[in-house]
């Protein structure tokens, strides 16, 4: 497989996790090994960008921003959120159990491979792990606001927030903007209105394009805060930064939990901490389950492999 795919496969991959409330992409980006190429180039949108594109000299510009690496892994991601969606909605219609099961056992891997980002652990970087945990652990058992906010200075900063998932590992972006009230609103309602714009009147679009738009703006405002700031700590404090955000991801093992109170589990109102079950191994469904996240831990390992062959990790 060449460069060019094996990136695709990574955006794709990126992608999915981006899409799904209680994943983080950047997890997945951080475990196949492009995480920090993706925070560096990021931080690299400034003014000289601007410059470049305006003399219309794309060879500086693929040079500067790398866009070989960067393009096939835009445009893997672009391509899960758009054929993917409707495959993963199918899946947890139907086998949520066992979705929850794979993803889960990805996550439980990948904390084992990115706890080596830190060359070595003392006790201040054990208790940056705790202090990750704990935030993960204090957003896990908040109840999701159950109103949506249509104000364009709220939609801005959720815009802002909700890009967080997608730079900070173990922080699902999907899952903060359902704390904030307003995933259905500006991920499944807006995307429905400006994708069928037949079944509905120009007054309706125009206010779901304003939403849209405005949340995407957040979005670039919230990548080129937020990659400057994490550059600069990984920078000055790598160990523990990634200490940090090993606690992070292993807190967001509760978020993706499989087996949860199937009464409840649909009800937003409800925090995921009130929808917790157990295995109770009574059917075979709790053995497949366990199959499966087995089957997720055996994914990571087989992609960290072929993340270190590489070239462009």
């Amino acid at each position: 497989m060449s460069e060019f795919l094996t990136n695709i496969l990574k955006g794709i991959l990126i992608g999915i996790a981006n899409i799904i409330p209680g994943l983080s992409g950047s997890t997945l980006a951080l475990i196949l090994g492009v995480y920090e190429k993706l925070i560096n180039i990021l931080t690299k949108l400034d003014m000289t960008v601007v410059k470049i594109v305006s003399k219309l000299d794309f060879k500086s510009l693929n040079k500067y921003l790398s866009l070989n690496f960067l393009i096939p892994i835009m445009t893997g991601m672009v391509i899960s959120s758009i054929s993917l969606a409707h495959l993963l909605k199918y899946l947890f219609n139907n086998y949520e159990t066992y979705t929850w099961a794979y993803f889960f056992g990805v996550i439980l891997a990948s904390i084992v491979y990115i706890s080596r980002y830190i060359n070595k652990w003392h006790k201040i970087e054990i208790l940056f792990f705790f202090f990750g945990l704990s935030i993960s652990l204090v957003l896990f058992i908040i109840d999701p606001s159950v109103e949506e906010n249509k104000n364009l200075l709220f939609v801005f900063l959720c815009g802002v927030i909700g890009v967080a998932g997608l730079l900070i590992p173990g922080l699902s972006g999907s899952y903060l903007l359902l704390l904030l009230g307003n995933y259905k609103l500006l991920i499944s309602d807006t995307l429905h209105y400006l994708t069928q714009p037949k079944y509905y009147s120009n007054d309706e679009i125009y206010i779901y394009l304003k939403l849209f738009v405005t949340f995407l703006i957040g979005h670039v405002v919230g990548i080129l805060i937020f990659s400057r700031i994490i550059k600069w700590l990984l920078k000055k404090y790598k160990n523990i930064t990634f200490a940090i955000l090993t606690g992070f991801i292993t807190g967001s093992l509760l978020w993706i939990w499989p087996w949860k109170k199937t009464d409840i589990i649909h009800e937003s109102s409800t925090s995921l901490l009130n929808q917790l079950s157990y295995p109770h191994f009574d059917s075979v469904v709790d053995f497949y389950a366990i199959m499966i996240i087995l089957l997720g831990s055996i994914t990571i390992m087989i992609l960290e492999k072929l993340a270190k062959k590489s070239k462009n990790v």
